[in-house]
């Protein structure tokens, strides 16, 4: 069966982008038809990690604002509807050059139209949903907008007022460390990254690109890495300090919040005070080593 079906679904895609190519070049026929949200992947037939094919720019019509990428990854944008690349308000808003090539899409905002994942959470639909559509997902606060949002591997769906505002198709590891599970042995290590060696090629492959890089200087302490949720004080993170006074790459020390963490005694970040207790009964209040 499935090697009659796969060649099947690509002719029928086939021919409906043959249809959209017989369009007007301003058809934007996103408008009249329903959006297909697809984590890690698409909306519609417009993909992450593709540049935009003559069949999707006939589907999305003249973009209303458009900015040409840098060498930065997501630097460039293309807003198709209403709103700008800080606020879109109806449409879809594309960022552009995901790494590899400048006309590459990176994401992928959706918002005021008519779009559904295949789990069936849509757009203007109540916000319960998401968590019985998606058990998994991790909630966090917008620091911008300071209202929920809830997070799974290459998608983020944002709300407001109990309902389901936008959706964000990102790519599948975009932000992996925050799903990474990591054991934490203290004065030891957190996953790949050890104390008093240099953070591997591993720790990168595992969590991806940090969002905070700052260079070591002379002094001890200086270097820092972090992989964080947006805002001054992230609910999620990853930590790391760097330069022990010797060898200015080395860990000095990692701090998780947030995250898919548990010691080697198996407390998990969350777990209440008592179990702190009964897994560590040497432990004192306060700051011990390591």
């Amino acid at each position: 069966l499935s090697t009659k079906v796969g060649p099947m679904k690509n002719y029928l895609w086939l021919g409906a982008l043959a249809g959209l190519l017989a369009l007007p070049a301003g058809a934007q026929l996103w408008r009249k038809s329903k959006v297909d949200v697809k984590a890690g992947s698409s909306a519609g037939p417009i993909f992450v990690g593709q540049p935009l094919g003559k069949a999707t720019l006939k589907y999305l019509g003249k973009a209303s604002q458009e900015e040409a990428a840098t060498e930065e990854v997501g630097s460039g944008s293309m807003v198709f509807g209403s709103g700008d690349s800080r606020d879109l308000r109806k449409g879809f808003l594309l960022r552009m050059n995901d790494g590899t090539k400048p006309d590459n899409v990176y994401t992928i905002q959706v918002k005021g139209i008519r779009a559904a994942t295949k789990e069936g959470v849509y757009l203007d639909g109540p916000a319960s949903l998401i968590t019985k559509k998606y058990p998994d997902a991790q909630q966090d606060i917008n620091p911008f907008s300071r209202n929920p949002e809830y997070c799974v591997p290459g998608l983020t769906i944002r709300t407001k007022a109990g309902k389901v505002e936008e959706f964000l198709i990102e790519p599948k590891d975009s932000q992996r460390w925050r799903f990474r599970r990591l054991t934490v042995v203290p004065g030891v290590k957190v996953g790949p990254l050890e104390v008093g060696k240099p953070v591997p090629a591993e720790a990168f492959q595992q969590l991806g690109p940090p969002a905070v890089d700052t260079k070591p200087t002379r002094a001890p302490n200086s270097g820092l890495l972090r992989w964080a949720v947006a805002g001054q004080r992230p609910d999620r993170m990853i930590e790391v300090v760097l330069h022990n006074g010797m060898n200015p790459r080395a860990v000095v020390s990692v701090r998780v919040r947030g995250i898919r963490a548990q010691t080697d005694r198996k407390v998990k970040l969350g777990d209440p005070a008592d179990t702190v207790k009964d897994r560590y009964p040497d432990g004192r209040p306060g700051l011990s080593d390591g």
